[in-house]
């Protein structure tokens, strides 16, 4: 049997930290070669290439190392590689891997993945997770899934994964759909298929604007806050409702301004699972939001995925007609 092409790409995290002599740990500090020096992958159909992209720690991922990495990926792609293997701080791995996703357009396998603990801890979980995603990239089964994060054993859609845990091994959750695959025993198993949502076309080549912004609706909510955000140049907004997609009273007429100057709002629910749904006529609710413009999410997406796919799509062709398409991919 010939042996899968798989790229290992290091973006650090801490996977790749060690202990400071000061104390605390240096993300970043390692190598993908040093990472796997210790590592026996021979057991694996695969011949495993490491390219080292960025190594920080992932608090410091900007939209440009985004792009960046996504530029990456399509480069070994189109050299041959028939899965991709990223290595990822866990802080923002669900926001990193949710916009590679957004995009990329292949079927070629590109898993994320990272660990709790530094490879000077008791427990690290770092050569398990690689050996796991490494299965997972290689698997005939994982082509077509879209963007996948692997950790714990465990294959998620990032179009739904949380890190649910600040220090726990099993870290992330998909908190909608539940897990859409295992890793065990050296084998691969999905649970359900899945079939990534439509693709838009991003553009690449042109910077990523960062002033979007995510706010969490909180009770008896300064309407002013939106007014100064958008004298600073927002470009676009997205909301955590409570409950089903509700926000204070005091906002429903601000946001109004603000969608007639052409700055597009996007509502999702602040809670973890059930997403937002027209249920109540008072003001500040969904469905007189919608009647002012509002875009109700429909796509059980999060804050953070949201303002990503708000700034992609900002990004694209779609731009002029956020609203019309927010809901088709």
């Amino acid at each position: 049997m010939s042996k899968k092409r798989i790229v290992l790409i290091n973006l650090g995290g801490t996977i790749t930290s060690v202990h400071t002599q000061a104390g605390g740990l240096q993300s970043g500090s390692l190598t993908g070669a040093e990472l796997l020096k210790d590592m026996d992958l021979s057991s694996l159909a695969v011949d495993l290439k490491i390219k080292e992209v960025k190594s920080i720690p992932s608090n410091e991922m900007s939209l440009a190392d985004m792009a960046d990495i996504a530029l990456a990926i399509e480069a070994e792609i189109d050299q041959g590689a028939q899965g991709i293997v990223l290595t990822h701080g866990t802080d923002t791995m669900e926001e990193t891997s949710y916009f590679v996703d957004l995009l990329l357009d292949t079927s070629v396998p590109v898993v994320f993945t990272g660990s709790q603990l530094s490879s000077q801890d008791l427990g690290y979980d770092g050569f398990s997770n690689i050996r796991d995603a490494v299965l997972t990239a290689a698997s005939d089964d994982s082509a077509g899934k879209g963007t996948l994060l692997v950790f714990n054993q465990y294959i998620f859609t990032v179009n739904d994964v949380v890190k649910n845990n600040s220090i726990g091994l099993h870290a992330f959750e998909s908190v909608n759909a539940g897990p859409l695959g295992v890793t065990y025993g050296g084998r691969v198993h999905y649970f359900r298929d899945y079939h990534p949502v439509n693709k838009f076309p991003v553009y690449l080549e042109k910077s990523f604007s960062p002033n979007i912004y995510l706010i969490k609706a909180s009770l008896d909510f300064n309407p002013k806050m939106i007014t100064a955000l958008v004298e600073a140049g927002a470009e676009g907004f997205v909301l955590e409702g409570f409950g089903v997609g509700s926000l204070p009273p005091a906002l429903q007429d601000i946001l109004a301004q603000v969608i007639q100057a052409g700055i597009p709002v996007v509502l999702v629910a602040k809670a973890n699972r059930g997403g937002v749904h027209k249920v109540y006529a008072s003001k500040g609710a969904a469905i007189q939001l919608e009647k002012v413009g509002v875009i109700l999410d429909q796509g059980y997406l999060n804050g953070q995925h949201a303002r990503l796919k708000l700034i992609a799509m900002l990004n694209s062709p779609l731009k002029d007609d956020i609203a019309g398409n927010w809901n088709k991919y």
